[in-house]
């Protein structure tokens, strides 16, 4: 048995008329009549009375009839689940967010997408680029906002979606604070605070070499694993430090003043990155929605 046999009897069961049936159906009518009789064969019983006066269920046909509804009601229920699931519409993402990159676009996109697809399980993790390079290797999250450039991994597919200024945060007492902007060559020789390079060896290189040029690195006095110990060590006096415009406004520090830069203003830039083999349906459809959201007229 097949369920197309069951939606033709169904269709003949509720119109009570082969020709009308037919109709509905799309079909032929002898086509019809040769599909009810193969499934009276099939099920060894009569399901219609036919006369003159026209068609009427039998005892079979009755009981038939609820069930046939149910399966075909079922089937269809198991096709929009497949279909959603398929589609991205249900299942889960994973996602990994740079701790300097929280806020900003990066809420913009994770938030609309989870406006967009309320049955989508979103899971949010927080870390640093290396992090989550070694996670999306591993397949432990399915894409993540990252600081490229990233390491050379040929599994990865990184594609940027903004930049941002990077500014000088300074003791209030430095001599370079009632300044209005800071030269990147006025920080020359200055005690630096700084993250370790294992955290994101692309962005860390790619920031000091814009700063202090290709190559050259400033004395670091101290080391701090994240922006906003770091912004503690500067009000301390421990030296000064660079970070993006977005995440130095989001973390205020008493006693630490921060300067813009100078023209030209070095940057630091923003990815999304995921597996390229990944076929993950949430997955794309997360990007198919932060794509439309980027390349969408200002």
């Amino acid at each position: 048995m097949e369920l197309r046999h069951l939606q033709y009897f169904v269709a003949v069961a509720e119109e009570l008329h082969f020709g009308r049936a037919a109709q509905r159906l799309g079909i032929a009518q002898p086509g019809l009549s040769q599909q009810i009789k193969a499934l009276e064969r099939l099920l060894c019983a009569e399901l219609f009375a036919r006369d003159r006066r026209g068609v009427e269920l039998t005892e079979a046909g009755r009981a038939l009839l609820p069930l046939a509804r149910d399966v075909l009601s079922r089937c269809r229920n198991l096709q929009e689940v497949v279909r959603t699931y398929g589609t991205g519409e249900v299942g889960r993402l994973r996602i990994g967010i740079a701790r300097s990159a929280a806020g900003g676009i990066t809420d913009v996109l994770v938030e609309s997408f989870m406006a967009d697809s309320p049955q989508v399980e979103v899971r949010l993790s927080s870390g640093h680029t290396a992090a989550h390079e070694r996670e999306l290797s591993a397949g432990a999250i399915d894409v993540a906002f990252v600081r490229p450039p990233l390491e050379d991994s040929g599994e990865l597919v990184c594609r940027e979606v903004a930049q941002e200024a990077l500014v000088v945060a300074l003791p209030a007492g430095h001599k370079l604070a009632a300044r209005r902007a800071v030269g990147a060559g006025e920080l020359a020789g200055e005690p630096f605070v700084w993250w370790p390079r294992e955290n994101g060896p692309g962005m860390w290189d790619r920031i000091l070499d814009q700063v202090f040029g290709p190559g050259e690195r400033p004395p670091v006095a101290r080391w701090e694993p994240e922006e906003e110990r770091m912004l503690h060590a500067v009000a301390h006096g421990h030296g000064i430090t660079v970070l993006g415009e977005g995440r130095a406004g989001r973390l205020s520090v008493p006693g630490v003043v921060v300067r813009p830069f100078a023209e030209p203003v070095p940057t630091l830039a923003l990815g999304l990155a995921w597996r390229s083999d990944s076929t993950l349906p949430t997955l794309h459809r997360f990007l198919d929605h932060a794509r439309a959201l980027l390349d969408a007229p200002a």
